[in-house]
């Protein structure tokens, strides 16, 4: 009898306790271990996960020496298999695997990730484990392959895979994948907990703002009506004083006292979001709401000027209306027409093409002067931000939600850097060392903003909304860049459509279907 058969039996049967153990050679294939290593290293050295991936994908394609090379993962919403990072010698999956998806119950993959065991096959052709569809898709055929489970603890992320080794695949290369397989997994999860935490981030962020706006709201909400009180205690006291009345009798210390505590905690509020941003809408708002109660406490203390502050409430009154007056409306016809009358009387020595479209018939109900202010202070912006030669539209149409109102200029446009300042009132667009006023309904004309301002506190007392979307020129991308404003003179426009085709700003008026009503005949 040979030896070798007599080793195995006693290896077979374990070892006696006299015997010493011998330790099996163990051959290391240097580049296998450096592509360990190296998966190791970037690891630690990216966040970036789509790059992570691609890297280390295309060093197992090198150091095994095969043709393709992936990693598909589980999504638990579809039960399917998706390609996250995929690259193959002549591009077939590479090119396709977006359109490819892979059952859960489907694959080598599939029977991998259910039995968390690795998969070594020689002769692909013969298993009935490989999903065809996957090659009659991407025109890849894949002769042998390697698939490993990408698992942390007991928890499987999907699999990765090496395809058509030039040779055969070993034991060995299940070894290293199986190994690789790890360090992929765990920078999977920690992809995954980093975008967790830049989304917790962000939302504390949102509502950071949000109590800042609480906190700003409180603050202005607390001060005037806080002096309004304080001023008419004072006329109070000093009228039952004139009258021989003691003001001791009634509880006026107690109130002051009272008092004196809210306006500690306006204090506190306004110490807590000084220097915070504040939009200058919410400023005006307010201030306009608290305004006829101002005047009134002012007219009572100096009654010499009673009647000059009784003229100021009215003009206020006109211009900015504090509700809706019962049996006030319009033709959006009639709004129509005078905005085009003005319009047309202010261009004077401009070139423009202005179309208003015949607007669907509606009554709006709301003041004549809010939504012919609102559509003249729309129109007159896209006026001015639009060189000669350009075009504007203004239309009405109704909408499922009421009616809507759209003025679109083929102008500049507004950068985006500058879009979320546009209704805060006060805020020029062009750098401040480029700003000037010019002439109403001139080309770039400039102006405080506070039409805008004005049109936006408009919409949030009335009810109504306005938003708007612009792309920028590309040929004058910041706003220190000038446009020449006449389409003519453009040295990048050779019709009057590649100046339509680079800009636009189109702001939109919404009004809800309690705002509107069908027109009569």
């Amino acid at each position: 009898m040979s030896d070798k058969p007599l080793e195995h039996t006693r290896n077979k049967g374990g070892r006696k306790k006299s015997e010493p153990a011998s330790k099996p050679e163990v051959h290391f294939d240097p580049a296998k271990m450096m592509l360990l290593f190296n998966a190791a290293k970037a690891l630690v050295s990216t966040t970036d996960l789509d790059h992570l991936l691609s890297v280390i994908v295309s060093e197992v394609q090198r150091v095994l020496t095969c043709e393709g090379a992936g990693v598909l993962l589980y999504d638990h919403e579809s039960d399917e298999f998706y390609w996250k990072s995929v690259q193959d010698k002549e591009s077939f999956l590479a090119s396709t695997h977006e359109g490819i998806r892979i059952p859960k119950d489907k694959g080598v993959c599939g029977w991998v990730f259910r039995t968390g065991e690795p998969a070594l096959i020689h002769d692909t052709a013969n298993d009935p484990r490989v999903y065809r569809p996957v090659e009659d898709i991407s025109g890849f055929i894949t002769r042998n392959m390697v698939c490993v489970p990408l698992q942390l603890a007991e928890k499987r992320l999907g699999v990765l895979y090496a395809l058509n080794k030039y040779g055969s695949f070993t034991e060995e290369d299940v070894d290293i994948l199986t190994a690789l397989s790890g360090s992929i997994a765990l920078a999977l999860e920690n992809a995954s907990h980093f975008e967790s935490l830049v989304q917790s981030h962000k939302e504390l962020e949102r509502l950071n703002r949000v109590k800042n706006k609480i906190l700003h709201h409180l603050s202005h909400e607390l001060k005037t009506p806080l002096s309004i009180v304080e001023a008419s205690l004072r006329i109070l006291e000093n009228r039952l004083r004139s009258e021989g009345v003691a003001p001791e009798k009634y509880p006026f210390e107690r109130i002051t006292r009272n008092l004196g505590r809210l306006k500690t905690i306006e204090r506190q509020v306004a110490h807590i979001v000084e220097d915070r941003e504040y939009p200058e809408r919410s400023a005006v708002i307010s201030f306009l709401d608290n305004l006829p109660d101002l005047i009134e406490v002012q007219q009572e203390d100096e009654p010499m000027i009673r009647d000059a502050l009784e003229s100021l409430k009215r003009r206020i009154a006109q211009q900015f209306p504090s509700k809706i007056q019962e049996g006030e409306r319009v033709s959006i016809q009639a709004a129509f027409q005078a905005a085009e009358f003005r319009v047309n009387q202010m261009l004077q020595d401009r070139i423009l093409d202005i179309e208003f479209v015949a607007p669907d018939p509606a009554i709006i109900k709301i003041q004549p002067q809010i939504i012919m202010s609102t559509i003249g202070g729309l129109i007159r912006n896209a006026v001015e931000n639009t060189p000669d030669h350009g075009k504007i539209i203004v239309r009405g149409e109704n909408s499922p939600s009421g009616y809507r109102i759209t003025i679109r200029d083929f102008g500049v446009g507004i950068p985006e850097t500058e879009q979320p300042n546009i209704f805060e009132g006060f805020y020029p667009v062009q750098e401040t060392d480029m700003y000037s006023s010019g002439r109403r309904y001139e080309f770039n004309a400039g102006g405080t903003g506070t039409d805008l301002l004005k049109i936006k506190i408009f919409s949030e007392r009335f009810g109504f909304n306005v938003n708007f979307s612009s792309k920028r020129c590309p040929h004058i991308p910041t706003t220190r860049d000038l446009c020449c404003g006449n389409v003519a003179k453009c040295r990048y426009c050779e019709t009057i459509e590649d100046c339509s085709n680079s800009g636009w700003t189109e702001f939109v008026i919404d009004l809800p279907q309690h705002l509107v009503e069908t027109e009569s005949a």
